[in-house]
């Protein structure tokens, strides 16, 4: 089914059909939700496969564009792009800020650390203290999660989210917090890695796709696309095909 009435977005809806593109922007650093690939147009994961989908729901194509963590409000209240994608957690924080869909897919905060380190690390507890080295990315909510929870920890900022959890294996910090869903991936792809408190994380959130401001006007039917997704089954497709198991992730 393709969203051809115009009843919900008005204007912004006939910009993006008369362009024929829908602008999708994305920090491309998060696996498996969006990261770089020399194959589709520059990223691949799971958001990025539900860009294209919710693109074709519109009747048009896909661009992707690059964005960051620090300049993503900003972006988007300048309408440099119409959507943004890639593992973006829904927050009262971002809400104020930025128009944000329905959540798409369950996460939670949790830890990623060595190997043979798990019993050292069992809770924030466990992690706040002066001998442990905690790396992360900046401008997103591992930032703030990062600052809000540890006061005695070492907390060192790493500008490529996507480089942290080799890192943490080589040995340069001990713990990366990051969403179940990341933790997972790298536990998977990079056996010197480990998420010990996968199953119980620190906080339950949802990821969810943000509109820029030019195109607010198109939530409700965004997220009437959303729904059909999770009705019709693709949300659940997406999750076996890009998290499988990873972390139990499901539908939000």
């Amino acid at each position: 089914m393709v969203y051809t009435e115009k009843k919900s977005g008005g204007a912004a809806f006939e910009k993006i059909q008369s362009r024929g593109k829908l602008i999708v922007a994305t920090p491309g650093d998060y696996c498996p939700m969006a990261y770089s690939s020399d194959l589709l147009n520059g990223y691949q994961g799971f958001d990025i496969e539900l860009a294209w989908r919710l693109a074709a729901r519109l009747g048009v194509k896909v661009d992707f564009v690059p964005t960051s963590w620090a300049s993503l409000a900003d972006d988007a209240k300048l309408s440099r792009f119409d959507m943004a994608v890639g593992g973006i957690s829904r927050t009262a924080e971002r809400a104020q800020k930025m128009t944000l869909s329905a959540g798409y897919l369950s996460v939670g905060k949790t830890l990623l650390c060595r190997k043979g380190e798990e019993e050292r690390f069992q809770s924030l507890a466990d992690v706040d203290q002066p001998d442990v080295r905690v790396m992360y990315n900046p401008g997103g909510t591992n930032e703030d999660f990062v600052e809000s929870h540890f006061k005695q920890a070492k907390i060192r900022l790493a500008a490529d989210n996507a480089l942290i959890p080799a890192r943490i294996a080589e040995g340069e910090a001990d713990v990366m917090i990051t969403e179940t869903v990341e933790a997972a991936f790298y536990v998977k792809e990079d056996p010197r890695l480990a998420a010990p408190l996968l199953a119980s994380p620190f906080t339950k959130d949802e990821f969810c796709i943000v509109l820029s401001e030019d195109c607010a006007p198109l939530v409700d039917k965004v997220n009437e696309i959303l729904q059909g997704f999770r009705t019709d089954g693709t949300l659940e497709h997406l999750c076996r095909d890009y998290l499988g198991s990873l972390a139990g992730a499901q539908n939000a």
